[in-house]
């Protein structure tokens, strides 16, 4: 009675040794090249300044017009960008300890990085930001000062989101407890004389 014999695998030739090889090599360098890739993201990240907006062409706006208790909304390269002329009580009120802000000193908002204080402005009169919510980029509008309450105090004025009515105050620094939990983006600008230069 015949009985099979179990299979005795045959040693690896050279070819397969070969093939092997090159299949590890290639997999140590493709996690190598994943690895530098990763690294290059993390440093450039903490290289180009995360508090500073990217440069974008520069647009000029006449603003002498423009009145203390104003807003107005224009258009630069397909954003809405929020202008508002602060009255004197208006910085009084920036200028106040207010518990109800998530990100009062502006530590983890978008903004140039001299530009970060009560007021997130080149100048203390006047507020520029992008006009999108940080929840869901809904446009905001600006909402005048109110009696009607707002978190346990009458609402001071400040700008509300259009979708989930998110709320910041007149520097664009958000409230807690609301769906956003960021500050406006406050764009690079200056300001020469009435002139007031996005993007530079």
């Amino acid at each position: 009675m015949h009985q099979n014999c179990p299979m005795i695998p045959s040693p690896p030739t050279a070819a397969d040794q070969r093939r092997r090889l090159r299949l590890r090599v290639a997999a140590k360098l493709m996690v190598s090249v994943a690895m530098l890739c990763l690294a290059y993201v993390l440093i450039a990240q903490v290289f180009t300044g995360g508090g500073e907006t990217p440069s974008m062409p520069s647009l000029r706006v006449p603003i002498a017009d423009l009145l203390p208790g104003e807003s107005r909304i224009i258009s630069w390269e397909d954003r809405p960008v929020m202008l508002y002329r602060r009255r004197d009580e208006d910085l009084a009120q920036l200028q106040r300890d207010d518990e109800r802000l998530l990100d009062a000193p502006s530590n983890k908002s978008t903004q140039p990085e001299d530009y970060r204080g009560d007021f997130r402005s080149a100048s203390p009169d006047l507020f520029v930001a992008i006009a999108l919510g940080t929840d869901l980029g809904c446009p905001v509008n600006f909402l005048p000062a109110q009696t009607a309450r707002f978190q346990g105090e009458p609402w001071p004025g400040g700008f509300v989101d259009t979708c989930r009515k998110a709320r910041y105050d007149l520097a664009g620094r958000v409230y807690r407890s609301q769906y956003a939990d960021r500050n406006l983006v406050v764009p690079r600008y200056v300001l020469e004389g009435d002139t007031l230069i996005l993007g530079r």
